[in-house]
């Protein structure tokens, strides 16, 4: 499900972080904007926020199941000659327990982002429904077992962006190279389907390397 699919009249909580700080802010889902949803002003601190890309959106449906959803951004407009937000993302889904989901290699770049510290470039070496390993090299040392760290991913297609977000289990080296294995956290509807795309291309490619033999 995505945030474009939230009922119009839907009260929502947004959890972010604003100038260092931690807000949670309620906000109501007016309708269907692109492909996210327009809302009411986000305001922390008295004052309505310019982007955020990177916060999380919750409400409890009329089943009673609480709706959790990792938001790609929120960026304010101008609608009707009235200052509202628009928020877009994925809603995060729980993955099973497996410790031997199996891994894809994709080496691509990231922006990570860990607590507070300054974003910086990595790269991603493998991914699975369950964990990630990044290439992290002289920057290991930002970087400490429970750290909490935001990714940002540019998919194949070159513009399509992907959002992770990850905690840091453990340090390593991946040949000379300075690494960091992370679990998955907040896995959204857009992370899990662009795993099961690479999933589907690897099995083309071996499909393809079979036939080859074959020939």
């Amino acid at each position: 499900m995505k945030v474009k699919n939230i009922s119009p009249g839907t009260k929502v909580n947004i959890e972010l972080v604003h100038e260092g700080k931690k807000y949670n802010v309620e906000s109501t889902v007016l309708t269907q904007y692109s492909d996210g949803v327009l809302i009411t002003p986000v305001v922390c601190n008295g004052k309505m926020i310019q982007y955020c890309s990177q916060a999380s959106m919750y409400f409890t449906d009329s089943y009673g199941k609480l709706r959790s959803f990792c938001l790609e951004s929120i960026s304010p407009i101008d609608f009707s000659g009235s200052l509202f937000h628009v928020a877009q993302g994925c809603e995060t889904v729980k993955i099973p327990n497996n410790r031997k989901a199996e891994r894809y290699k994709i080496q691509r770049i990231a922006h990570a982002r860990v607590g507070n510290k300054i974003e910086q470039k990595v790269l991603i070496n493998d991914l699975s429904m369950r964990g990630i390993s990044l290439l992290v090299g002289k920057s290991s040392k930002a970087y400490d077992i429970g750290d909490e760290v935001d990714l940002d991913m540019v998919k194949e297609d070159g513009y399509s962006h992907v959002k992770i977000s990850c905690q840091v289990v453990r340090k390593f080296k991946i040949d000379q190279f300075e690494a960091v294995g992370c679990e998955l956290r907040n896995v959204s509807t857009c992370l899990l389907d662009y795993i099961l795309c690479i999933k589907k291309q690897k099995e083309i490619e071996k499909e393809n390397r079979m036939f080859t033999d074959v020939v």
